[in-house]
């Protein structure tokens, strides 16, 4: 056990964390509330009736826009895996872990990947950015430090620093955090465990999406443009809806009673009811008339205006948006009409591929207990499987052609994976084929 004053000093790093973690965990919470289409519908006091105030409104686009991107960006291991950290990874769940924490880091622009355990006992958790938060090591890329909230209280204001919690509605009960040096865990803000760090870089791992010099925890795709136009979509909907009781009950007027007469109350137009109005002394009788009825058919055009402004925001298409648009003539114009999400696919691929990549190289040395990266760690190349689907017969086409320019081509992996293959079966293929030729070789040097 540390010293008391090296724990002093990890427990005021792990305040300092907490009050970081307090100014983000809200806002978090806003983009999964839109991700999941909970969001509160934001009354502008001009038009909403007051019955209509809490009405829920389904608007999905946030949710199309984080699991269109996120459907095409699908891990395939590492190339290149001399150490089995394939095998290691799969037996204990990394990928899984691994690809709900991508999900996580495109709806909030980052998530976080602990490594915990001892001796070969190791496990992979995943943390959204309401539950983990650090500081990045510019040099590096890697957090300098961080901390993850295990276990939450239920809000109190009785509770310690519940004054920053309050908007956000829990408090950090539980929670580790981790240094370059040591992995410690807190129980109710005491410290219970302190475990030395033999690798000397902090076993918490953040994942982003767009991150950028100005953003270095990454960009939400449920950003402010994006929540922006679907709270305009909701209020649309609300509008379209107390649009349509007008046009389901058209509104009609009475010209002509007595002055000084007096509405009826049976006489409101309703389902099943007759009106019934009598003539006055003199034989005269009123008249009765209708309002125009507002056409309805304004609020489809400006809701495609809408989707329109998503798309370009998104880079989805009308067609991902459930509007029907002609027909593609081939999957190759189908494949152009997404080119923009095409680009942002490839771009999440070699940014998060380079992060799981740090991941699997501090696993190898947790497990080994090294402080340096292994030189064969160092050749672990991500692989992820093709964003679009491949047509297979296109595909075998083109290969063929390019084995007549390049013979060199043939039988190497990434010939096998231009035809869509995963890694493991690309590299067991090509080695196969190397073993066949070699012994080719060999039978024709006996001959000789």
């Amino acid at each position: 056990m540390p010293d008391n004053e090296i724990l002093q000093n990890l427990k005021n790093t792990a305040q300092e964390l907490l009050f970081v973690l307090a100014d983000h965990a809200y806002p978090v919470s806003v983009k999964y509330a839109y991700y999941n289409a909970t969001q509160p519908n934001k009354d502008i006091g001009i038009a909403l009736p007051r019955a209509m105030k809490n009405m829920k409104v389904g608007v999905g686009w946030a949710t199309r826009a984080v699991n269109t991107l996120g459907d095409r960006l699908n891990f395939d291991g590492f190339a290149n895996d001399t150490l089995n950290i394939n095998n290691t990874m799969e037996d204990m769940g990394a990928f899984k872990a691994l690809e709900k924490a991508k999900t996580d880091a495109i709806i909030a622009g980052c998530s976080f990947v602990a490594i915990s355990g001892e001796g070969k006992n190791y496990r992979i958790t995943p943390f959204s950015a309401q539950e983990a938060t650090g500081i990045i090591d510019e040099n590096t890329g890697l957090l300098a430090k961080g901390i993850a909230v295990t276990e939450w209280y239920a809000y109190s204001s009785s509770l310690e620093n519940s004054d920053r919690w309050g908007k956000f509605g829990l408090v950090p009960k539980n929670y580790t955090l981790f240094t370059a040096e040591y992995t410690v865990k807190f129980e109710e803000g005491e410290i219970v465990e302190v475990r030395p760090n033999a690798t000397g870089r902090p076993l918490l791992h953040v994942l982003t999406h767009r991150q950028s010099a100005d953003r270095p925890f990454g960009k939400a795709r449920v950003s402010n443009t994006v929540r922006r136009i679907v709270d305009e979509v909701g209020r649309l909907k609300i509008r379209y809806e107390i649009a349509a009781e007008f046009y389901s009950t058209p509104q009609r007027y009475i010209n002509g009673l007595m002055q000084g007469a007096t509405k009826d109350p049976d006489i409101d137009s309703q389902i099943g009811k007759v009106w019934a109005i009598t003539k006055d002394e003199d034989g005269d009788k009123p008249e009765i008339g209708q309002l125009a009825q507002m056409t309805i058919s304004q609020f489809s055009e400006q809701k495609k205006d809408l989707a329109r402004d998503f798309c370009a925001e998104t880079a989805l298409t009308l067609r991902n948006l459930g509007y029907e648009t002609s027909n593609p003539t081939s999957a190759e114009s189908l494949r152009s009409m997404s080119d923009d999400l095409l680009l942002e696919a490839q771009e999440c691929q070699n940014e998060m591929g380079s992060q799981f990549k740090n991941i699997a190289i501090s696993l190898i040395m947790a497990e080994n207990s090294i402080r340096d990266v292994p030189e064969n760690a160092r050749s672990l190349k991500p692989s992820w499987k093709p964003i679009f689907q491949l047509d297979l017969g296109a595909a075998g086409d083109a290969l063929y052609k390019l084995f007549e320019i390049m013979p060199e081509l043939a039988g190497t992996t990434t010939a096998y994976r231009m035809l869509g293959m995963s890694i493991s079966e690309a590299e067991e293929l090509a080695a196969r084929k190397a073993n066949t030729r070699s012994a080719t070789f060999m039978q024709t040097e006996e001959q000789r």
